[in-house]
């Protein structure tokens, strides 16, 4: 993996977490470059080390920085995807590892265009990779080698865990994990709003609810033991959470969440097919 020349094409919120947090694992910088809109975007990271180069100001910068590449990773928006495969067509190597991170866009859409590649993976990472706590959900092209879907598994595990997984299960993934962290985000607005509201200050409502979060999440990786038993500990019968609990279960919370998921996967379908 040390040795492995990676190229970001497109550096948005996803590809500079990822990106970063490589970087924040060790790879050497001169193995990496990356592609962004803006030139004073790429010359921040220059300014870091890496080699990158701008759309604005390099028309032809993906396929520069993706020419000598073993590992090519794609963070642009998925409407994006078919244009830059098409750009790189001809100019990578027949074995280099093509890893999009899109949602919805399928192994058979990256295909089409690169129909020379077999080495092909689909990836949907979360952005506490940027910490080393991501969670990456990857599937493989049935052509890629083993060889490249190991370099592509250790690639997302410098920043985090993976999950290898078939294709048909990565819109799912996608919801529970990559917009993941947006329902953890979500809720702790409301919760801590629900603390102002009730006369906290917001420093004080942040502390309780960002810390409560940090501890309780903590306890659970320490204690060995599944989320109902820890409930079950602080849900004294008769009391307060148990009333908390059973108003939570009245709001079907389960089925909030289960229909929020639905939703996502149909939207990636939407997107796979637009």
């Amino acid at each position: 993996m040390d040795n492995l020349r990676i190229a970001f094409i497109g550096s948005g919120s996803m590809g500079s977490a990822v990106l970063d947090g490589l970087i924040a694992a060790g790879h050497p910088k001169p193995l990496i470059s990356a592609t962004t809109r803006t030139e004073s975007k790429a010359k921040a990271l220059r300014d870091r080390g890496v080699s990158a180069l701008a759309g604005e100001t390099s028309p032809d910068a993906n396929a520069l920085m993706a020419g000598d590449a073993d590992v090519i990773v794609l963070g642009v928006k998925p409407y994006q995807i078919v244009d830059v495969l098409t750009e790189l067509k001809g100019e990578i190597g027949k074995n280099v590892v093509v890893i999009s991170m899109a949602a919805g866009i399928k192994l058979a859409t990256m295909a089409a265009v690169l129909d020379e590649n077999p080495n092909l993976i689909r990836t949907m990472p979360n952005t506490p990779a940027l910490v080393g706590k991501g969670v990456t959900g990857l599937a493989s092209a049935a052509s890629a080698s083993p060889e490249a879907i190991a370099a592509a598994k250790a690639l997302f595990e410098a920043v985090g865990s993976v999950v290898v997984i078939p294709e048909e299960k990565i819109d799912a993934l996608s919801a529970v994990s990559g917009s993941g962290p947006a329902w953890v985000y979500y809720i702790i607005e409301q919760w801590e709003k629900v603390a102002i509201s009730e006369g906290f200050s917001e420093a004080d409502a942040k502390l309780m609810v960002r810390q409560t979060l940090a501890g309780s999440v903590e306890l659970l990786a320490n204690s060995g033991e599944e989320p109902r038993e820890l409930r079950r500990k602080v849900t004294s019968p008769g009391g307060t959470t148990e009333r908390i609990i059973a108003t939570l279960d009245e709001a079907d919370l389960q089925g909030i969440f289960s229909r929020s998921l639905k939703a996502a996967v149909a939207r990636a379908g939407e997107i796979a097919n637009s």
